[in-house]
C-alpha cells in the first residue's frame, strides 16, 4: 500500500481515552479474545465482518473514520493493518493503528478489560495442530504408515498460511461456540 499509515502509541492513546479526546477504538479480533482482554473502550467487530456499514452502526458516529479518527487494534498488528486497508480501499480515510496491538498496551502496563477467561485464537490453533500432528505420528507407528503422510499435509497447510497470511484452522476454530459472542461486562485489570 502506498499511503502511509497513521500509529499511535498505547500511552498516548491512554492519553487521549482518559481526557476523552478519542472518539473510536476498534478491536478485530475474536470475541473469545476480545473477553480474554481488550482495551478499556474498544468496540468489537472480527475482522472478517469489518465494513464501514458495521463500524457506523456500531459506533452510531457518521462521522468516525472520516472527520474522527477511528483507532484499530487487535492482538499485535497484522489484523488491524488489514482492517485499515480494507476500510481505506472501502473509503475511510481517517483510521490510525494502535502500535503492538493490545499485546503492547498490555506490556505498556495500561489496564485491560477482562470478561472472563480466554485462550487466544492464535494458542487454540497452535494447540490444534501439535495435537493433530502428535496423533499423526502415534497413528503412524501403531496403525499404519501412511499416517506419516497426513502429518506432512498439515506442514503443507502451515507452510500456505505462513506464506499467504490465510489460515483455514483459524477460521474454523473461530466459528467454534466457545469463541462467539462479544458479552462483556468486566471492570478494567491492570
Amino acid at each position: 500500500m502506498s499511503t502511509q499509515i497513521s500509529t499511535i502509541t498505547p500511552q498516548q492513546l491512554d492519553a487521549a481515552r482518559r481526557r476523552g479526546q478519542y472518539s473510536g477504538l476498534l478491536d478485530v479480533r475474536t470475541p473469545a479474545e476480545y473477553r480474554a482482554g481488550h482495551i478499556p473502550g474498544a468496540q468489537l467487530i472480527p475482522i472478517e465482518e469489518v465494513t464501514p456499514a458495521a463500524v457506523g452502526e456500531l459506533f452510531k458516529r457518521p462521522s468516525l473514520g472520516h472527520e474522527e479518527t477511528l483507532y484499530v487494534t487487535c492482538h499485535a498488528g497484522p489484523r488491524a493493518l488489514k482492517a485499515v486497508e480494507q476500510l481505506r480501499e472501502m473509503g475511510l480515510s481517517n483510521l490510525s493503528l494502535v502500535e503492538g496491538g493490545t499485546e503492547g498496551w498490555e506490556k505498556a502496563g495500561l489496564p485491560l478489560q477482562r470478561c472472563g477467561n480466554a485462550i487466544s485464537l492464535e494458542r487454540q490453533v497452535q494447540i490444534t495442530i501439535g495435537s493433530l500432528l502428535v496423533m499423526k505420528v502415534l497413528l503412524g507407528f501403531t496403525i499404519h504408515e501412511l499416517f506419516f503422510a497426513f502429518a506432512a499435509l498439515i506442514g503443507t497447510g502451515l507452510i500456505f498460511a505462513g506464506i499467504t497470511r490465510w489460515c483455514g484452522m483459524a477460521k474454523l476454530i473461530a466459528q467454534m461456540p466457545w469463541n462467539r459472542g462479544t458479552e462483556c461486562s468486566g471492570q478494567a485489570k491492570a
